[in-house]
């Protein structure tokens, strides 16, 4: 445990180190710049990243994999001895998005967790969608919009998002993270 707690830690480090970089690199595209174009860096490995620490609180007597580049459907697959496998699929999106489209979603899932990190990359918010039904087993979803946290309705009104549960994931993390 005392590894892991370790190695968090200085994840966590590295992106607080990373969102002022980001913040910095924003502000040079946003000028413009033909040296740098504007579009947003990949923010996925950073929600996954909470989303597993997450999952490890949640679980706490399950192993936790990481899906493949190739996986689609689902990112991170929790095993619990003598129980069906819980796949999990994790969508991020940052406040640096000005449209907060959520990337596409595929078929496969038990639980959609959806993260909107601010801009130092922190989490700010956090759903969970429990029904899979709603994308088609050959047909993702696609253009759906993240909600801004407590602005109600500013979400895609087709997908069910519920309570902002941002609490739970802050207090699923703090074991962990200082």
């Amino acid at each position: 445990m005392h590894g892991l707690k370790k190695n968090a830690n200085e994840i966590q480090r590295a992106i607080k180190f990373y969102a002022s970089a980001y913040k910095a690199i924003r502000e040079l595209q946003e000028k413009p710049s033909p040296l740098i174009p504007v579009g947003d860096q990949k923010t996925g490995p950073i929600g996954k990243f909470y989303i597993y620490l997450y999952l490890t609180h949640r679980f706490p007597d399950s192993t936790l994999a990481y899906g493949n580049h190739n996986q689609s459907g689902w990112c991170i697959q929790v095993l619990t001895p003598d129980k069906p496998d819980f796949k999990v699929e994790v969508k991020t999106v940052s406040a640096y998005s000005k449209d907060r489209n959520i990337s596409r979603i595929h078929h496969g899932w038990d639980e959609l967790h959806l993260i909107y990190v601010d801009k130092m990359l922190q989490p700010e918010g956090f759903w969970i969608i429990r029904d899979s039904t709603i994308v088609g087993r050959d047909k993702p979803l696609k253009g759906k919009k993240c909600p801004v946290p407590g602005k109600a309705g500013t979400g895609s009104e087709d997908i069910s998002f519920g309570d902002n549960l941002i609490e739970d994931l802050r207090k699923s993390i703090a074991w962990i993270i200082k």
